[in-house]
């Protein structure tokens, strides 16, 4: 039986719609105990399960891709970043024909949130992942103290910028189920 651990809602301002990327992002990511599933306007568009790969790694946003990325590596994505400047935008084309990333989009020369958005993200999904391949049993969203943790992430997502306070109300008035 999966387990859900942890709920991340996306801030719009890292779903940018753009001339190359007009429907790459979700709104919300379910990270269970065997995978994660990203959702877009409460339909479940990709499921990356746990099993089928060999690790997580985090891309940041930058000069050649205006995309911060989550990656489910595999052995054919592993090392497939491109150095030195991008005339051409291969690496953002790269990144959005590639199935195992989540990206986030930092919009030109505005990489700082974005990037520890992601860092966040990958920090949380790399967690259970890691508890996942070393088969040690995962706490659950619903244990006693989840409400108060999940409103202190959040608070901590509204110090950094990353969510406005209409967002943080919200999260936490569903938390405490108001």
């Amino acid at each position: 039986m999966e387990n859900l651990i942890n709920r991340i809602f996306v801030p719009v301002e890292q779903r940018k719609r753009t001339t190359l990327a007009s429907n790459l992002y979700y709104d919300t990511l379910d990270i269970f105990d065997n995978k994660v599933v990203g959702y877009l306007n409460g339909m479940q568009k990709m499921t990356w399960f746990f099993k089928e790969y060999s690790g997580i790694d985090i891309v940041s946003a930058n000069l050649n891709s205006q995309f911060a990325q989550v990656v489910f590596l595999t052995g054919m994505n592993a090392k497939n970043r491109v150095v030195g400047i991008d005339l051409h935008g291969a690496q953002n084309l790269n990144a959005m024909n590639d199935t195992n990333r989540i990206l986030f989009c930092s919009g030109m020369f505005s990489f700082g949130k974005t990037n520890d958005f992601a860092n966040y993200v990958g920090a949380e999904i790399r967690a259970v992942f890691e508890k996942y391949k070393n088969n040690d049993s995962v706490e659950v969203v619903g244990s006693a103290n989840s409400a108060a943790d999940e409103i202190l992430k959040f608070k901590n997502l509204l110090d950094q910028g990353i969510i406005t306070q209409e967002e943080f109300d919200a999260k936490k008035k569903q938390l405490l189920g108001l």
